[in-house]
């Protein structure tokens, strides 16, 4: 969230952006891919506590970043009245399936529900296809020419995601404390690729698409780079 509000912030200010392309700016630097990378890395990694830390990393960000910027969107977007305004916002925030999937996943979890071993194999399968999917979806829509003519721009939150947020987190961890294993948890999950519920935001209310498409591309291409030199690092 403080890398989030820290670009939001130097976007408006320092290049007049409004505030949805500057919401987007601090989208794909700060909101990651926790649950279909770091999670897998963790599980190797921990076991059950990489697992947890991964968790509670895919809940902040379906259930706290993704309302934040759906709402950020909102106000973008709309020009109406503030009832109008409202009305969409609650819709939108209260209809989106990142968020129902989310909260419906917590619930399921403190439930004590269990699935049948048929129907979670079938979902399991569907989950692994989820992150190649969506690379494969991303890409399509980005071009050589568009990656070459902002490069420096992409190049520049590609950084900022892969190397300054995980060393923020770095040192916030050693401010208050974490222990070993939860502050090499923490890094990872800022380490990641961009979540790709970034791109869809971006498709959906037509906002810096291309930007979205191209920082999710690079951060997952070096984060191969990158994730091992933190693993490697801590």
């Amino acid at each position: 969230m403080l890398c989030f509000a820290v670009v939001l912030l130097a976007a408006r200010i320092g290049l007049r952006a409004d505030i949805g392309k500057s919401a987007m700016l601090g989208a794909v630097t700060a909101m990651t891919n926790t649950g279909f990378v770091a999670l897998p890395i963790l599980r190797a990694l921990q076991g059950k506590q990489g697992i947890l830390a991964a968790a509670v990393a895919t809940v902040f960000v379906g259930a706290i970043m993704f309302p934040v910027l759906v709402v950020l969107l909102e106000i973008d977007r709309q020009n109406d009245a503030h009832e109008s305004r409202t009305m969409s916002l609650v819709r939108q925030v209260g209809t989106n399936p990142v968020i129902l999937a989310t909260l419906a996943g917590l619930l399921w979890s403190i439930g004590g529900f269990t699935l049948p071993s048929e129907a979670t194999t079938v979902l399991g399968l569907l989950g692994e296809a989820l992150t190649p999917c969506a690379l494969f979806a991303i890409g399509l829509d980005l071009s050589i020419m568009e990656l070459r003519g902002h490069l420096s721009r992409n190049a520049l939150l590609t950084a900022l995601k892969l190397i300054v947020m995980p060393m923020v987190v770095y040192g916030l961890c050693l401010m208050v404390g974490l222990n070993r294993t939860f502050t090499l948890a923490a890094v990872i999950c800022a380490a990641v690729s961009t979540a790709k519920s970034a791109y869809v935001l971006a498709s959906e209310y037509d906002v810096e698409k291309s930007l979205a498409g191209a920082a999710i591309s690079m951060t997952t291409l070096f984060s191969i780079a990158t994730l091992l030199a933190w693993l490697y690092w801590l």
